[in-house]
């Protein structure tokens, strides 16, 4: 018989603990969510460790002050004060969702201690008070919906308000945002582990309504298939914060420990037993949440994994983004962001411009991206991701795909005689890449187009990038970006300190691991190396370049370039 959940757990709880204890962070200092993630980690500790039974309550007479401060910031609407979106109704659910659950652990106790009484009786007053706002109140992201939703659950098991459930049916008539793949639709696994899975499991429970488990369970199945070998979880597709920055699967433990319980699925909880180990948000918190959960204080199945197969191909068509997954290597190929079709970079839209990851061993290839010298439009964007069939000389094991896009400018031609004001006095308008009071649209253009066309084989020892860039003559530069900790070989260095693939191969290495780049495609002012954000970004002199070591291999369009990166220590085989 395995550990349970909390069994798993304990270490990373108990320092947590440990740490929460000594603190000396003014708690008047903190945000309302911190203040109760503390005071719920402090009441899971007190009644972890015996509860009434042990005669120390100072855990509890922390979790308290903690709380006092927490009644200070709640507004006389129920809201709470602090924090960058004001008074929030689903940034206020959190909040109560925690002091739920804390209401939860002292449920048994509080008639039995007068000091856990008077924390539940502050609890209660709190969680009442907001009630209205969270039954009344908007949201601003998907996410919020069943945030608050939960939070309305909860509220209703402590209290059962016919008004609550009614709320929470109107939110779920929108429908669960998750597609067909298993993906929400804000694409990310920060909210799909800290919002949307949580959310609904509350949900099912109770409203007793186990087809709400569904979700969830497409969910883990995609986070399952978006694994890469460093046990982080893909995020390019991501449409929110995550989506520039690796996210590891240690967050996923309760949820991945849940499914694989309830469903008996030895998958899950293969990589729950990995998760529970790894760095997890306020573990404390964490632990104490996990009592509430059943099926958290069983062991996992104990039946082993199927073994994984040599390699899966996993296609997400939503996101447009395709996961080739072997023991050793991960190649993502990604053509889903949604700049091309918004026509700019915004939060909530998936913005990254990185087409293709690789991770051969210890090495990760983080970010391959395209740039352009073209009218500030930005690096290349896919907006198609195509599988080919194969080549007549193909081996059974070679894949192939293509990413498209094109992208055009213009130039304005004069007004028509009956638009002309004599005053000069055009209405301000945007032209695409910047606005102006010249009244475009109602002008003619010449457009000029940049064609991209990048085609990617996957081979057994390697991926080869065939890059078509056709249209105007501009300079393009690929930026390879390996995340840090390796050594660097065959690079030349530009007069900018760039790392310039002029000729033969290169290669980057950590331990025994080597990937390999080349051939290189010369050097010169006429194709330098540069990464160009796009207007976007660069107008507030900002940028999106990824952290890490940056290669890069330059060339000039209109052509064809032929670039191989080895995955097996060597260049690879020619497609």
């Amino acid at each position: 018989m395995g550990p349970t959940f909390l069994e798993a757990l304990g270490p990373a709880a108990d320092t947590a603990v440990r740490d929460l204890r000594s603190s000396t962070d003014d708690p008047a200092t903190l945000q309302h969510r911190e203040l109760m993630a503390r005071a719920l980690t402090l009441v899971g500790a007190w009644v972890r460790t015996g509860g009434p039974a042990q005669a120390d309550e100072t855990d509890l007479t922390i979790a308290h002050g903690y709380v006092r401060h927490l009644a200070d910031r709640q507004s006389e609407h129920g809201t709470f004060v602090g924090g960058d979106n004001v008074l929030s109704p689903p940034d206020s659910a959190f909040t109560v969702n925690d002091c739920c659950d804390a209401l939860e652990l002292l449920a048994p106790v509080r008639d039995v201690s007068g000091v856990a009484g008077a924390l539940a009786g502050d609890l209660d007053r709190i969680v009442l008070r907001a009630a209205p706002a969270l039954r009344t109140g908007g949201v601003h992201t998907p996410n919020h919906r069943w945030e608050i939703s939960a939070a309305l659950a909860r509220v209703h098991r402590l209290h059962p308000d016919p008004a609550l459930v009614a709320r929470i049916e109107e939110w779920l008539a929108e429908g669960a945002d998750i597609d067909a793949d298993g993906l929400w639709s804000e694409r990310s696994p920060n909210y799909a582990v800290a919002v949307s899975c949580p959310s609904f499991l509350v949900l099912a429970e109770v409203l007793d309504r186990p087809e709400l488990l569904e979700p969830v369970r497409r969910s883990i199945d995609a986070v399952l298939a978006l694994l890469l070998p460093d046990d982080t979880v893909e995020t390019v597709q991501s449409r929110r914060q995550d989506q520039s920055r690796p996210f590891g699967i240690g967050p996923f433990a309760p949820l991945l420990w849940h499914v694989a319980v309830q469903d008996d699925r030895a998958d899950v909880a293969a990589v729950a037993r990995r998760a529970v180990t790894l760095d997890m948000w306020q573990p404390g918190a964490v632990a104490a949440r996990a009592m509430t959960d059943p099926l958290l204080g069983r062991p996992l199945p104990d039946r082993e994994a199927p073994a994984a197969p040599a390699r899966e191909v996993l296609h997400f068509a939503d996101a447009r983004l395709v996961h080739v997954r072997e023991p050793r290597r991960s190649v993502v190929v990604f053509a889903g962001s949604d700049v091309p079709t918004q026509g700019h970079v915004r939060s909530g839209l998936a913005n990254s411009p990185t087409f293709l990851r690789v991770l051969a061993g210890e090495v990760v290839l983080s970010d391959v991206r395209l740039s352009r010298e073209f009218f500030g439009l930005g690096p290349f964007r896919p907006t198609t991701l195509t599988t080919l069939p194969s080549g007549a000389d193909d081996a059974d094991d070679v894949l192939r795909f293509r990413l498209t896009e094109s992208v055009e400018a213009g130039y304005h031609q004069p007004l028509t005689p009956a638009l002309r004001r004599p005053d000069g006095a055009y209405d301000l308008r945007d032209e695409g890449r910047f606005s102006a009071a010249m009244d475009f649209g109602d002008r003619a253009a010449d457009t000029v187009t940049l064609t991209t066309t990048v085609d990617v084989t996957v081979l057994p020892d390697a991926v080869v990038l065939d890059l078509d860039v056709d249209g105007a003559d501009v300079p393009w530069a690929l930026q390879l970006s390996f995340r840090t900790g390796g050594t660097v070989t065959g690079m030349e260095l530009d007069v900018e300190g760039n790392r310039v693939l002029v000729s033969g191969t290169g290669s980057y290495r950590v331990g025994d691991d080597v990937v390999t780049v080349g051939p290189g495609n010369g050097s010169g002012p006429a194709q330098p190396a540069f990464y160009a954000p796009g207007q976007d970004y660069a107008f507030l002199g900002g940028t999106d370049r990824p952290d890490g070591e940056h290669l890069f291999v330059t060339g000039r369009a209109p052509g064809r370039t032929r670039i191989t990166i080895g995955t097996g220590g060597s260049p690879g085989t020619s497609a």
